[in-house]
């Protein structure tokens, strides 16, 4: 039986409203997770019936899952393959002790002397000493076909190739757009502190001392986003910079940056790389362009993976007297703050002494016939023209993902008192 109280309460029209309103916003949840589960359902459905697979575009699943995973070891072969001499120029109290042909950035520090941190009032002295700067070998990115590949650990795979986080996830790409699509991983490779050629925190470009695994594309819901859901709401101002008008300025920074100049106030653009935004995995151009210019496709995922970084706060600025002591966060990527070395399969580097035996363990594996010299050294600036450094580096097979290894023009205060 029903008591007064209860029977009062049932049919209380603001109670009865509010329990309605309850029950909307719980229907409204289950409503949209079922929706989200399903355009997930869906997406992959059509990233596997859609497309051609393998190496030129973002095709079936069953194929993308069957793709070889490539392996190098950068740290057994560093010292062969390592581009030592991108290290130089190295500048110490405001003065080139060290020439290179590498250049310096513009505002590069030119302090003699410096102090870090310190608070008389508080009896803390202050670490005092020289400012330095130079290329510091500071990290590596794999370019690979196939997600969650780590080739310079050997060429590990790990188990989640078939795991989907709504657009993320497998980053096999889409059938329907026919395209290149790579996936990359980020390391640290701090190569001079983990060798203590320099103090262990003496010089780090991001704080970072030894060899690990900092990001990897999988991680990052807009790298396979192909209508800009997720892209436009992490880089905003890709709706200024994603139309056709904003293309013009890709052959004054092509021409700029193959001159050993990329102009950094047009970072919507990779020079001769390609256009930075949309910052997906999608190359363009369809298969045919992928297959003739597979360097230069990994270069602009490579070049779109460290703005993408960037933009989301995870990378710093390394660069000028108000980044001696303390690293500040840089939302936009400098281009001319970092060179590149193709790392592998076939490293550019310094090259062999003359009548020298070819090296026994290194990665090296196409023969380079009058290699080009067109930067006087084995890095190159961001967005240079493949063809004056690498068009033919991609090894069929063997070496279809590619390794870099980023130079980091880096200043700091190398204290001699602390």
């Amino acid at each position: 039986m029903w008591s007064k109280k209860a029977i009062v309460s049932k049919f209380n029209p603001s109670r009865r409203k509010r329990m309605n309103k309850k029950m909307g916003i719980k229907n409204l949840l289950i409503s949209t997770l079922i929706a989200v589960a399903s355009c997930g359902l869906a997406m992959a459905e059509d990233a596997g019936d859609g497309g051609s697979g393998g190496s030129t575009g973002g095709g079936s699943s069953s194929k993308a899952m069957n793709i070889m995973c490539n392996s190098y070891s950068p740290l057994n072969t560093m010292f062969k393959d390592v581009c030592w001499g991108g290290i130089f120029p190295i500048r110490l109290a405001g003065v080139t002790f060290m020439a290179g042909k590498s250049g310096v950035p513009n505002d590069a520090t030119d302090k003699i002397v410096c102090k870090c941190g310190g608070d008389l009032k508080k009896a803390e002295l202050p670490r005092l000493g020289f400012a330095v700067g130079f290329w510091a070998p500071s990290k590596i990115i794999d370019v690979t076909r196939k997600p969650y590949c780590l080739p310079s650990l050997g060429g590990i795979q790990l188990p989640l190739g078939n795991v989907e986080y709504i657009n993320s996830g497998a980053n096999i790409g889409r059938g329907d757009r026919n395209e290149r699509f790579s996936n990359w991983v980020l390391y640290s490779f701090p190569i001079i502190t983990m060798l203590r050629l320099l103090d262990e925190g003496a010089c780090p470009p991001d704080g970072l001392t030894d060899f690990d695994l900092i990001q990897a594309s999988p991680m990052f819901p807009n790298w396979n986003d192909n209508i800009g859901r997720y892209t436009i709401f992490m880089n905003p101002e890709m709706a200024l910079f994603a139309s056709v008008t904003s293309l013009f300025a890709l052959p004054i920074d092509a021409a700029a940056s193959t001159a050993g100049h990329p102009i950094n106030s047009l970072f919507w653009a990779a020079g001769a790389w390609g256009a930075t935004y949309p910052i997906t995995g999608f190359s363009g151009g369809g298969p045919a362009t992928f297959s003739n210019e597979p360097v230069r496709n990994s270069s602009l995922a490579a070049f779109r993976a460290m703005s993408l970084l960037h933009r989301l706060g995870f990378l710093t600025e390394t660069i000028g007297n108000s980044n001696l002591c303390e690293r500040s966060k840089r939302l936009i990527i400098r281009k001319d703050a970092y060179r590149w070395q193709f790392l592998a399969p076939s490293p550019e580097k310094d090259g062999p002494t003359p009548g020298a035996p070819p090296p026994a363990n290194t990665t090296d594996q196409v023969r380079e016939v009058n290699p080009p010299s067109r930067h006087g050294t084995c890095t190159h600036p961001t967005g240079s023209n493949t063809a004056a450094w690498g068009m033919w580096r991609d090894v069929p097979v063997t070496g279809e993902d590619h390794s870099y290894l980023l130079f980091q023009w880096t200043d700091c205060c190398f204290g001699v008192y602390n």
